[in-house]
């Protein structure tokens, strides 16, 4: 199974090891998040209830790479075990034969401070535009959300954004559940970026090679 046809993991393991349900409201950076984006800083928001562990989660960051490059780094099964944090399986069960959807199968492991989580989900593709998410069966209470690609006029630059709702397993320690989206979920936007724009310079530098 080539790159192109693992439509995978980055979508499903950003669950962060929570469950989802996708929030209603738009998100819309303010001012000053946008300052912070602009200076390659990581956005999170958090509205959270009051076990902190359940709620709706956001988070931004501006990758010096066109949707495309973004795109293909996040659904390739390969590159997300790499450097999603805890992620242990990606197996793709089925999928749409124009790939507009597909089913995969995950599993995190988080060692000897929680059980595997494991769980399968659907996601709904529109190509270096929009991926849906939802569980459809597994460990987590809920679970569905969605990344968005914001190209910037020139198509060089993507706005990467995030929304969720997350509900974690009930076998999953509430500090352990903060600590995916305060610390993971940055951590791991961060590595995206860095292997997003390490690939569109490798592919800038062969594109320049005299032939």
């Amino acid at each position: 199974m080539g790159p192109a046809r693992q439509w995978s993991v980055l979508v499903f393991s950003l669950g962060l090891a929570c469950g989802m349900r996708a929030p209603a409201a738009e998100f819309t950076l303010t001012p000053a998040e946008n300052q912070r984006v602009s200076a390659r800083q990581v956005v999170m928001r958090a509205n959270l209830d009051s076990t902190q562990r359940r709620g709706t989660v956001r988070a931004a960051v501006r990758i010096e790479a066109p949707p495309d490059v973004v795109f293909r780094m996040m659904i390739n099964c390969a590159d997300a075990l790499e450097y999603v944090p805890h992620l242990r399986q990606c197996r793709v069960r089925d999928r749409a034969a124009d790939d507009s959807w597909m089913l995969v199968e995950n599993a995190i492991d988080f060692g000897w401070y929680s059980p595997r989580v494991k769980w399968i989900s659907r996601a709904d593709l529109i190509p270096n535009r929009r991926i849906a998410f939802r569980q459809v069966s597994g460990d987590f209470k809920a679970y569905e959300g969605v990344w968005e690609f914001e190209p910037t006029d020139d198509g060089t630059t993507t706005l990467l954004l995030y929304q969720a709702f997350i509900d974690p397993p009930g076998f999953v320690p509430n500090w352990l559940a903060r600590s995916t989206f305060r610390r993971d979920m940055p951590g791991m936007l961060t590595e995206l970026r860095r292997r997003s724009e390490a690939e569109q310079s490798s592919h800038a530098a062969t594109n320049a090679s005299p032939h």
